[in-house]
């Protein structure tokens, strides 16, 4: 934040913090200290305290071998990975007819898809419960995945939007003129060029339907729940660091995705902004 002098004595100066530079400290604090005391807590031979009082791995392995959190890890996998892929999919033709749209009808319709992430996630949650319930009249794995891929759709919109905005219609173009088809122009062609930020989209929403806890909870069958509603009924009965370990796995797995968007397309692909 500030870089640092070194003066003709050989001593280091290091210079006073602006109130920007201490600012931004205390937010990237606020951000990741919670994850730091989970990870602590993990490491903690007996209670859930931070500091650690005494270092062990046990409770990291065994959160690898309970069986109902393996149980919920898998089913929230499962739920993610069809939720992010379906999403995608989705996405790609939306996304791609918006580019050709007028830039004003193109913002109604980009707003219109974040729709998701601008309502208070419990009562996009409640309202979706009463929808399903009342076209379904049950809850189960089938509607859970409804619910996700209607809450991960806007990232997969919006990334691959991103990357179609630097999108050059002559290529396109080239490929027409020599004779090549729709489908063979777009899969020569446009996926090619866009497939970062259609991978990005996928990360991104698989990371938000794995994490996902409002929708989950109203629309989860009882005999499938995914791993962050088997944390919460843990956590009513039991206080132990076996579910900070489990939480610790979740934030490292979720963390190397973003590592992978980062390496992809930078993670400002999401803001609008290619690297």
């Amino acid at each position: 934040m500030t870089a640092t002098t070194t003066m003709s004595s050989g001593k280091v100066r290091w210079p006073l913090p602006t109130g920007l530079g201490i600012a931004a400290s205390c937010a990237f604090i606020f951000v990741v200290a919670p994850l730091i005391v989970v990870a602590g807590a993990a490491l903690n031979a007996e209670a859930m305290f931070f500091p650690p009082r005494q270092l062990t791995l046990h409770w990291m392995i065994a959160a690898l071998t309970e069986g109902s959190f393996v149980n919920g890890a898998l089913i929230s996998f499962v739920v993610a990975a069809v939720a992010a892929t379906v999403s995608t999919l989705f996405a790609l033709p939306v996304a791609l007819q918006l580019r050709k749209a007028p830039p004003a009808v193109a913002r109604i319709l980009t707003l219109s898809f974040m729709g998701p992430l601008l309502v208070p996630s419990v009562i996009f949650a409640l309202a979706l419960y009463s929808v399903m319930m009342y076209a379904f009249g049950v809850t189960n794995l089938f509607i859970l995945m409804i619910g996700h891929v209607i809450i991960t759709m806007p990232y997969p919109v919006r990334t691959i939007t991103a990357v179609t905005e630097h999108l050059d219609p002559a290529l396109e173009d080239a490929a027409s003129s020599v004779g090549a088809s729709p489908w063979r122009t777009f899969v020569s062609v446009t996926l090619p060029l866009i497939k970062p930020g259609v991978i990005a989209g996928f990360l991104f929403a698989f990371i938000t339907s794995w994490n996902d806890f409002s929708i989950s909870v109203f629309l989860t069958p009882r005999e499938l729940q995914p791993l962050p509603i088997k944390i919460y009924e843990y956590l009513l009965f039991q206080y132990r660091p076996i579910i900070a370990a489990v939480s610790t796995w979740s934030v490292i797995g979720s963390a190397i995705i973003v590592l992978i968007i980062d390496r992809l397309v930078g993670l400002n692909v999401f803001t609008g902004r290619r690297a």
